[in-house]
């Protein structure tokens, strides 16, 4: 007579063969080594393609700046090269306020408009036409003037309103992650020019102003990062941390910006 206690069920035969079977895949799925995380700028598209999107925002960006026309919508193109030409062509640094409030800044800033909720191509041209004006006008704070912080806030609200509109999806997006990042600390940097204008002490409604919409652009100290704070964390790590400390939050993001561009000072100085 078989002793019971060394006799199995067909049941418990079943559960054993299942056990030693997981107990296998836990081990090869274990050495299996993970697949490394692709940033949206490094993934590779098919067919006809803008490559180096940066360098059409960088210093060097007249010598690219007409590839654009093509990716531009048929109906606007005229216009748009017309108004491209324009802006690479400014002379005389002109107050920006000023400039942009003439018949020619208004078009440029109806076509900066229509562009930056047109194709992402598009959106990439509207930053185009927005960092060439950032350089080619004046808007650091003067003393002479009677609203000093004017001509900076003027400029971080174009750069807030394409950042409003196309951030969180252009982090996702191979085209327009890296313009994305550099646009967030851009426009920090401009709004600490703003914060910093030429007046006792500082301008701390428009830190305020600046400090409430990356929070919310970023995430930044939520529970959950948004898609573009995350890509900020890795690439900025440090200033997203002074960002969420209690002193010059816009510093580290401002300091990463002129490290960037160096050019783009507010004074059309080299």
């Amino acid at each position: 007579m078989k002793d019971a206690s060394l006799t199995l069920t067909i049941g418990q035969r079943v559960a054993l063969v299942a056990a030693c079977v997981l107990f296998v895949l836990a081990i090869v799925v274990r050495g299996i080594p993970s697949r490394a995380a692709v940033a949206p700028e490094d993934v590779i598209e098919e067919g006809p393609r803008i490559v180096e999107p940066m360098q059409f925002l960088g210093a060097g960006a007249r010598l690219r700046a007409g590839e654009l026309d093509q990716w531009v919508d048929p109906a606007r193109r005229t216009r748009f090269k017309a108004l491209r030409e324009l802006v690479f062509h400014l002379d005389g640094c002109p107050d920006l306020v000023k400039w942009i409030d003439s018949i020619d800044g208004q078009r440029l800033e109806q076509m900066i408009s229509e562009l930056r909720t047109g194709r992402r191509e598009e959106a990439l041209a509207s930053l185009v036409l927005i960092y060439q004006l950032a350089r080619a006008t004046e808007w650091k704070p003067g003393l002479m003037t009677r609203t000093p912080q004017a001509q900076s806030e003027r400029l971080g609200g174009l750069l807030q309103e394409w950042l409003r509109v196309r951030g969180e999806k252009a982090a996702k997006d191979a085209l327009l992650a890296e313009p994305a990042v550099a646009t967030t600390l851009l426009y920090a940097h401009v709004m600490r020019t703003a914060e910093n204008a030429p007046v006792i002490g500082t301008l701390s409604a428009t830190q305020d102003r600046a400090r409430t919409f990356l929070t919310d652009l970023l995430g930044a100290g939520q529970s959950k990062r948004s898609a573009l704070g995350e890509l900020v964390q890795a690439r900025h790590g440090n200033a997203l941390a002074k960002f969420l400390g209690r002193s010059d939050p816009l510093g580290g993001f401002a300091a990463d910006a002129r490290t960037l561009f160096p050019d783009m000072k507010g004074t059309c100085s080299p």
